[in-house]
This record gives C-alpha cells, structure tokens and sequence, in this order.
C-alpha cells in the first residue's frame, strides 16, 4: 500500500531554497512571509524567487506569471506591500500577448 507524500508549504520552500543565499536569516524570513502572504490573500503563486543585492544580498525577487485582467487588480495591491523596492511588469511576447511577468522585488 502507497503511503501519501507529505506537501510542503510555500514558505518551507523558500526558505529552503535560499538559505544559503547570503540574506540574514531574519531579514529572509521577513521577505518570504511577506511573498506567502500574496499567495494566501491572492492566490498569485510564484514560479521563482531569487536573491538580489551586490556584494551583500538584501532583497528578493519574487516571479509571477498573469494574464492581462489579473494584472491590473494586482498593480494597486502590490503598490501597497510593505518593503516594497520595485514592480517589473514585461509582456510575455507575440504568442501570449495576453500574459505578463511580473517581477516583485522586495527589500533592498
């Protein structure tokens, strides 16, 4: 008998994945609490988050995919994250025009 997969949240796999990134720990615990709180609230899900900062990384960059309706309800939601430092909004090109990156970037 097939024993079921423990699921993971979102915030264990970022933290996972940039543990060794270089950002204090409680600056991103921070961050990444803050990235789980737009999935929770919105039900946006990032497809990467990386860190960013030179030499010492102190932000992070959170990826997201959305279709051009979704876009414009989010732009007044992000404008208002606390600790937010940029909004990179760039459409996917001829064979999704109706899709667009969007790049929340957060400390820094």
């Amino acid at each position: 008998m097939a024993t079921p997969e423990r699921e993971y949240s979102l915030d264990y796999y970022l933290l996972d994945r940039l543990k060794f990134s270089g950002i204090d720990p409680a600056n991103l615990a921070d961050l990444v609490a803050i990235a789980v709180s737009l999935k929770h609230k919105y039900g946006i899900m990032p497809f990467a988050a990386a860190a960013q900062g030179h030499p010492i990384p102190n932000a992070l960059i959170v990826r997201y995919i959305m279709e051009g309706i979704t876009v414009n309800k989010i732009v007044s939601i992000v404008l208002d994250i606390p600790r937010l430092s940029a909004l990179t909004i760039v459409p996917r090109g001829v064979p999704r025009t109706a899709q667009f990156e969007v790049a929340v970037t957060l400390g820094g």
